[in-house]
């Protein structure tokens, strides 16, 4: 693409100037799961040239998660695609052939819970009787459990009824991806040049409103050709790096974003894309100065909870083929008024295992599930414990005292993974949608919003770096308040799609169209 500089004095604002006097506006994108493949897939497309990815983790996919044991691939993570009709990540899914191996007993038109709608579930107590169906639907309070899970809340009267009206189902069944939902991640890197992404790289803090920023500071070097660091496995850490071309010493950036090995990068643009467990428990450190007390008020109201999969292998099925799932029912809660238990018995927060289906693809396999505080117990238990544990609820439900321990079991910890703190977002009651368009809110706040802008922090937007790298020391000078500075996407940022991959994939081209529109008519005037 063509320099994108100004001519003349067709425009005389910040933006124009910084344009005119650097090209190209740069943007980092912090976080490369759905959300931040997709705002950098979006802006390269349209042009954008200096586009860097963080991704603190060593590999990108964020939430999205496959692990591959022998043949099969199981979803740590995001499982399914919520519905066809409009919905990009199947179209995407669909298009490049990511389906064809879709049984139909995996696309689901009903509840989510199960990975097959062949056969039929057994409800069983933990007297080891099996319950008839019909008598178990009777009493909706036993769904309990698996409405939490499906929700990630820790119980079903944490979720707003009220605000979860506005969640959005896409029309059209649930799509099971049997090669690994890390597929449609691998899609849309891509289009992504090697260098783009930096794997292994932790940000402390997000430094915005600095009209002075700083003279010229570190950058973020190409690495070369060769393929994506996103497979390096090591930090995406490259070689000798050339340096790039050099810039005026009275450069000014309005955002400068300090990593945790103490690298600085300075940048027109940030789209943060953590999920809301990070941005409640870091926020206050991670943006200088703090968010404003709206957008902070909006973190706190809205929910995230924990939900797990624990998958149990085995040798041989003790199930019958008839049987898609195992449902738990403890008699002995028939009258309990919570669903809150003591650390020792967190394992009566599972409501029953799957049947992973079709068995020649995946073997003899059980997909349990546990959410809420629960999860978090579970979690910090060595899979040795949960195996034991869930083998004995196992034959205590079916009464079958000969279930021998499953020969391998895999699961998943997003509760306690400092890069995510929950699995997804949900509307906590005293939440609103308004809630979500206040998190998803650029910053600085345009003049319509300024009186929303008291910043929750007492920390001066003078100071730009902490003592950890006194060595990056950076100027003061105030000047003008450049827009857009910092964006804000994932899928806690979407109001009708909040949860779900797609709304994760949406909201990231969200941010990245705006900041398309924002340079739209500066970029023509540079061809």
């Amino acid at each position: 693409m063509q320099s994108c500089e100004s001519s003349g004095d067709s425009a005389d604002d910040p933006l124009s100037r910084g344009l005119r006097r650097r090209g190209q506006p740069r943007v980092v994108v912090i976080g490369a799961g759905l959300a931040g493949l997709a705002a950098a897939k979006a802006l390269l497309e349209q042009g954008f040239t200096h586009v860097t990815v963080l991704e603190a983790s060593c590999h990108i996919g964020g939430r999205v998660q496959s692990v591959k044991l022998g043949h099969a691939t199981f979803e740590l993570g995001a499982t399914w695609i919520h519905g066809s009709h409009g919905n990009p990540i199947y179209h995407l899914a669909e298009a490049n052939g990511l389906l064809e191996e879709t049984t139909d007993g995996e696309r689901s038109v009903g509840r989510i819970s199960l990975y097959s709608k062949n056969g039929v579930a057994c409800y069983l107590t933990n007297h080891g009787h099996r319950i008839p169906k019909d008598v178990v639907e009777e009493f909706s309070d036993l769904y309990n459990e698996v409405e939490s899970c499906e929700s990630s809340s820790h119980s079903m009267d944490e979720v707003s009824l009220s605000a979860f009206g506005e969640w959005t189902e896409i029309p059209g069944a649930h799509h099971i991806i049997p090669s690994g939902f890390m597929r449609v991640v691998e899609l849309l890197a891509e289009g992504i040049p090697a260098h783009v992404i930096q794997l292994g790289k932790p940000v402390r803090c997000v430094h915005w409103d600095q009209a002075s920023a700083r003279s010229r500071g570190p950058e973020i070097e190409p690495r070369g050709e060769g393929d994506h660091n996103h497979y390096a496995g090591e930090g995406g850490q490259g070689g000798e790096q050339p340096r790039g071309p050099g810039r005026d010493e009275d450069e000014q950036w309005p955002v400068v974003v300090e990593c945790e090995d103490c690298e600085v990068i300075p940048a027109d643009h940030v789209i943060v894309t953590v999920s809301l467990g990070v941005l409640k428990r870091q926020h206050a450190s991670f943006f200088r100065p703090g968010l404003p007390s709206e957008k902070v008020a909006a973190i706190h109201r809205l929910g995230i909870g924990t939900t797990d999969k624990i998958f149990l292998e085995f040798e041989e099925p003790f199930w019958g083929p008839e049987c898609n799932s195992l449902q738990f029912v403890w008699e002995d809660e028939a009258e309990s008024r919570t669903l809150t238990y003591p650390p020792e018995l967190w394992y009566r927060k599972i409501c029953g295992f799957d049947v992973l289906y079709p068995p020649e693809r995946y073997g003899h396999v059980l997909s349990g599930w546990i959410c809420g505080e629960e999860a978090l117990v579970m979690e910090k238990c060595d899979d040795e414990a949960v195996a034991e544990i869930c083998t004995e609820m196992l034959r205590q439900f079916t009464g079958n005292p000969n279930i021998p321990k499953p020969r391998r079991i895999l699961r998943s910890a997003w509760g306690s993974n400092p890069y995510f703190r929950g699995s997804y977002s949900y509307t906590q009651v005293g939440s609103s949608g308004a809630d979500v368009e206040k998190l998803a809110k650029p910053l600085p706040y345009t003049e319509s919003s300024k009186m929303a802008q008291g910043s929750s922090s007492k920390q001066q937007p003078g100071h730009l770096l902490s003592s950890k790298c006194p060595e990056q020391s950076l100027d003061s000078n105030r000047g003008s308040v450049k827009p857009m500075q910092v964006l804000f996407s994932g899928e806690a940022t979407h109001r009708k799609y909040y949860s779900t991959t797609h709304g994760a994939l949406l909201s990231g081209q969200r941010e990245a169209s705006r900041l398309i529109e924002m340079y739209r008519d500066l970029f023509q005037q540079g061809t």
